[in-house]
């Protein structure tokens, strides 16, 4: 089965890059819930659930939310600098990635900043006066509440871009991979392995790639090596585009092998009384798992989204659009929304149950976001430097 590229799976692809990227605000508001959070993670509120479906959320999105958004900006990075070249290519990715973040940091963080101190003054780990010097006694807090928060993977991607198009530049061939023709229907199973590999050898030498979060401004070397491969396959995706229906009818054995797969390193996180986020004996076998369960998803929900593409409505067009500053305007708002359900539970003397706050969180951030988006941001300057000019539409009743 050969199919031809259309642009409805472009808008597939596009909308699966718009989900992973909302999929961050359920994400970061039930981080505050989980009872095994990532080591090192730092939340102004701090409210485990009595059950487990906070860690489930959290840790399985954990593992391939960022991978498969790095894949896609892979693809459509190959896809750009195929049809502009390189002198396009980074001046758009300069316009798309590095003004929003020079402007997001002087704004996004000091805010975020504020938010997290306030909750964790509430919660009596620090105080004013720590905050105001930005000094901390706490070796945790010293190490990990000042950096670029969730800003990181536009650093990331920033680098990844730069350094695939001066690479193509000085050296053409390189990433430019002999594809057989016709591509195998055994490509969709065969094509992962080679950058599974290289997943699982990197997790193996620093498993805190997938169990810590580390609030830095420089990056990580080795986590970004590990996201680098994610990135570098989606590139290599590219030039194959026209065989990726052939994940359609098998997306649903990636999925449920991820769950399954899953399984094992939430068992060795959460559930094993020998292991914990910041352990020291997890294994090649942990490291394995994660790969594998990482990949799986992936491969999965590109295939699910590619089985929807003839879908894709004005409302999710309009969605895509809007993902990327709701994205970058979401953390403190979450943060806010916590913080102010938890100070109010305590006025009123009554516990309110996390999936409240949890829902309370995440309907008012998205609420706050899409409003700001279709009045200040969409037909403004900052919304042309997001994603480039948008034109008011007579069709306001279907989302645009």
């Amino acid at each position: 089965m050969e199919v031809t590229a259309t642009i409805g799976r472009i808008d597939a692809l596009d909308a699966l890059r718009a989900a992973v990227m909302i999929l961050g605000v359920f994400l970061h508001g039930a981080a505050a819930f989980m009872q095994v959070p990532l080591s090192g993670l730092i939340w102004p509120v701090a409210d485990p659930s009595t059950g487990w479906g906070f860690d489930l959320v959290v840790w399985y999105l954990h593992g391939f939310r960022i991978p498969l958004f790095f894949l896609v900006a892979g693809f459509f990075a190959a896809l750009l600098y195929q049809a502009r070249g390189t002198r396009v290519f980074l001046l758009h990715r300069l316009k798309r990635i590095a003004v929003p973040l020079a402007i997001a940091i002087p704004i996004l963080l000091p805010a975020t900043y504020f938010i997290w101190g306030a909750g964790l003054v509430e919660r009596g780990l620090v105080t004013w006066r720590e905050l105001g010097r930005m000094s901390f006694s706490d070796p945790v807090l010293k190490d990990d509440l000042l950096g670029l928060a969730h800003l990181w993977f536009l650093q990331y991607l920033l680098i990844y871009c730069f350094a695939y198009a001066v690479t193509l530049e000085w050296w053409p061939k390189a990433l430019r991979f002999t594809l057989p023709h016709p591509l195998p229907e055994s490509w969709v199973v065969w094509f992962p392995l080679p950058w599974l590999g290289a997943t699982f050898l990197l997790l193996v030498i620093k498993p805190e790639i997938y169990t810590q979060f580390d609030n830095r401004w420089v990056p990580d070397p080795l986590g970004l090596v590990y996201y680098a491969v994610f990135f570098i396959a989606g590139t290599c995706i590219y030039p194959a585009r026209e065989r990726l229906s052939l994940l359609i009818p098998r997306y649903h054995i990636f999925l449920g092998a991820s769950v399954a797969l899953f399984a094992v390193p939430f068992w060795v996180l959460c559930l094993s009384p020998t292991h914990s986020a910041d352990s020291s004996s997890l294994d090649w076998g942990f490291a394995l798992s994660v790969s594998l369960y990482s990949w799986a998803a992936v491969w999965g929900f590109l295939g699910l989204f590619l089985s929807r593409a003839k879908d894709i409505s004005q409302r999710i067009r309009y969605l895509s659009d809007a993902a990327y500053w709701i994205y970058l305007v979401h953390l403190p708002v979450v943060g806010l929304s916590q913080v102010a359900v938890s100070r109010l539970g305590t006025w009123l003397t009554i516990s309110i149950p996390p999936i409240v706050v949890f829902l309370i969180s995440v309907g008012f951030t998205l609420s706050i976001a899409l409003i700001t988006y279709r009045y200040v941001v969409r037909y403004g300057v900052i919304g042309r430097w997001l994603n480039g000019p948008r034109e008011p539409s007579p069709i306001g009743n279907q989302g645009n």
